[in-house]
């Protein structure tokens, strides 16, 4: 469904970002609840493209709009856009339920508050249980499920994926994606993804753009 006036919900439009000797130039547009597949060899840029949409990196051109707001110039915490990292980031120091409650904290709910919410964000991510663990106790799976709960309870408007599976090994890198598809579509946020694996962007994206 497009937004008011018939503009897509979010859309990067010639989003540029130039080296020495490469320069990575993109434009795509995602209607809300889409699942978008960036697809490339290591080292194309297409990690350099969801650090310049997450407001981590600036871009050398173009623009970012999202749900009406153009976000280019925005730092990242009021973009609205949530980042799942290769790794999990996870706070080692942290349990598993104030790692999710964390961004809640930050945005000045109640620590009582965010830790209900937390609760309720495990059992969407069948993790009842894992409040107290740490994450070094975790498996590569459950540690993705964790980040992805951390990042879904702030209610973003976009979430971003760099690489969620690469790190993991072959049976439970084919689970998970299929597990991390059937969480997009139930939960119906926007997202783009980064994978060198077509196998990955077959499954996890409504559309994939290859990069070149």
């Amino acid at each position: 469904m497009n937004t008011a006036g018939g503009t897509p919900y979010f859309f990067v439009d010639n989003l540029l970002k130039k080296w020495t000797m490469q320069l990575v130039r993109v434009s795509f547009s995602l209607e809300k609840g889409e699942a978008l597949v960036l697809l490339g060899r290591s080292g194309i840029g297409k990690s350099t493209v969801l650090r310049m949409i997450a407001g981590l990196e600036k871009p050398d051109g173009g623009r970012i709009h999202l749900d009406n707001v153009d976000i280019t110039d925005l730092p990242p915490g009021k973009r609205r856009v949530g980042m799942v990292f290769q790794d999990a980031a996870l706070f080692p120091h942290l349990t598993v339920e104030d790692n999710i409650a964390y961004g809640l904290v930050s945005g000045g709910m109640s620590r009582k508050e965010s830790r209900t919410m937390a609760d309720e964000w495990l059992r969407r991510f069948s993790l009842e249980g894992f409040a107290r663990r740490r994450p070094e106790t975790l498996s590569g799976g459950e540690k993705q499920r964790v980040a992805l709960a951390r990042t879904l309870v702030v209610d973003p408007a976009l979430v971003l994926f760099d690489e969620p599976l690469s790190a993991l090994d072959a049976g439970l890198r084919d689970r998970l994606r299929r597990e991390l598809r059937s969480r997009q579509q139930e939960q119906g946020y926007t997202a783009v993804y980064v994978t060198h694996d077509a196998a990955d962007a077959e499954i996890l994206g409504d559309r994939i753009l290859e990069l070149a």
